[in-house]
């Protein structure tokens, strides 16, 4: 069964391990004090997770929070776990990129080897502005999904359940914003705009979901999971939705261990003013005719998307299970030139992140977007459920999965080319 993001996060905290070297550049240990020096650190980066209802299981705000937690913190910091970022830093920059600079790594740990002095209290900084409950403000249109049970043991529950949007006109949507009830058992959450003729719609809606299979369009409009901030559109871009949209939102969920409980999950719109400059187009690209044998460390699987048009990449979003080890995005240019746009090393499932480029990716029709994915599925690798046995595609986590999602404008016509994305 998969780890829970709050399982992940607090053996990542908690986990017994030998302190680390003092690094070089730290030799002014002792120096280094909460408030002046390190605050301002986990204010950055740390405290939109790390504080009171949210998902990180232990609060950074204040000196009192974190000396507790100094040597876990200073462990994972230094060893790249915390904050989570996967891609590799020789291909692209990303505008979300959370990695900690080397600085800020030698800083902390200079602070705990110093013996984590809190420093002056009027030193300490303001913590950000961070909104309580919805982090973009209020939405313009919640969808309140019906509550799930979730046992305290047994298999992981994937419910889909069907909205239809009771909006009186045609809206473009700018952000997208998820709020998981309970996130100890909340994998993830994708929700899918359908394009389904009106006769079907009502047995859809009844639970009958083989006609969505059968004679659906799958379009994802967002997608959380444990890691993913809110979806938000470049400016003047986004995604249309019509009055009596159907949207299908897929989640997964799995027990906690401990006790059942029960989820209520929100989805926050929230829509454009004027008109859309640019179109948002979500790809799914991948494969479910695959098996990847016993034992094997090194199954590579591969998935081609051909662009028709110019267009511009925005977000990738790279999916596997519990087996994935790598997964890289590679642009064939029509001359044939090949050019990695995204390339995760060491895929991590408990983390699924989205990969903002710091400026979109232009490819020129016929380019084709390869998509390379590499599982272990041998013993060697400590999260795989069971090594000894073929996997294929399936939904449960101890199945797998091959997927690379990517968001792009088509650049066909005047108003998404006048944008600048």
């Amino acid at each position: 069964m998969a780890r829970s993001m709050f399982q992940m996060a607090t053996v990542a905290f908690l986990g017994l391990a030998s302190a680390l070297a003092l690094p070089a550049g730290a030799a002014d240990a002792g120096s280094r004090v909460f408030s002046s020096d390190v605050a301002p650190i986990l204010m950055r980066h740390c405290v939109g997770c790390h504080r009171p209802g949210e998902i990180a299981p232990m609060s950074l705000l204040t000196y009192r929070d974190a000396r507790p937690w100094a040597r876990s913190i200073q462990r994972v910091v230094a060893s790249g776990e915390m904050p989570p970022w996967f891609a590799s830093p020789e291909h692209g920059e990303w505008a979300n990129d959370a990695r900690l600079s080397r600085l800020e790594i030698d800083t902390i740990v200079s602070w705990v080897e110093g013996g984590a002095k809190p420093g002056d209290p009027a030193a300490m900084p303001e913590p950000p502005e961070l909104t309580e409950g919805w982090r973009l403000g209020e939405p313009d249109y919640v969808i309140e999904l019906p509550e799930v049970t979730v046992p305290a043991d047994g298999p992981d529950l994937f419910p889909n359940q069907f909205v239809l949007l009771n909006i009186p006109e045609r809206r473009w949507v700018r952000a997208v914003e998820f709020r998981p009830g309970d996130r100890t058992v909340n994998h993830h959450q994708v929700a899918f705009m359908v394009n389904l003729n009106q006769e079907r719609e009502a047995e859809n809606i009844r639970g009958e979901t083989d006609g969505v299979e059968d004679d659906g369009r799958f379009n994802v409009l967002a997608i959380w999971a444990a890691g993913t901030a809110p979806t938000v559109f470049p400016d003047g871009a986004g995604r249309w939705v019509e009055p009596g949209e159907l949207l299908v939102m897929n989640q997964h969920y799995h027990p906690n261990g401990r006790s059942e409980t029960t989820d209520r999950t929100r989805i926050g719109l929230y829509f454009g003013d004027g008109e859309m400059e640019a179109e948002i187009s979500a790809i799914l690209a991948g494969t479910t005719d695959f098996s990847i044998p016993a034992g094997v460390s090194e199954h590579r699987l591969e998935a081609r998307h051909e662009v028709k048009t110019d267009s511009k990449i925005v977000s990738y979003f790279p999916h596997m299970h519990m087996r994935g080890k790598r997964m890289s995005f590679t642009a064939v240019y029509p001359d044939g030139r090949r050019e990695i746009l995204l390339e995760v090393p060491e895929y991590d499932f408990d983390w699924q992140l989205f990969y903002y480029p710091e400026e979109p990716k232009l490819l020129p029709a016929g380019s084709v977007i390869e998509i390379v994915a590499v599982y272990d599925n041998s013993a060697d690798n400590p999260d795989n459920p069971d090594p000894t046995r073929d996997v294929g595609f399936g939904l449960e986590s101890t199945d797998e999965m091959m997927f690379g999602v990517f968001e792009l404008i088509e650049l066909g016509s005047a108003e998404s080319t006048s944008t600048g994305l």
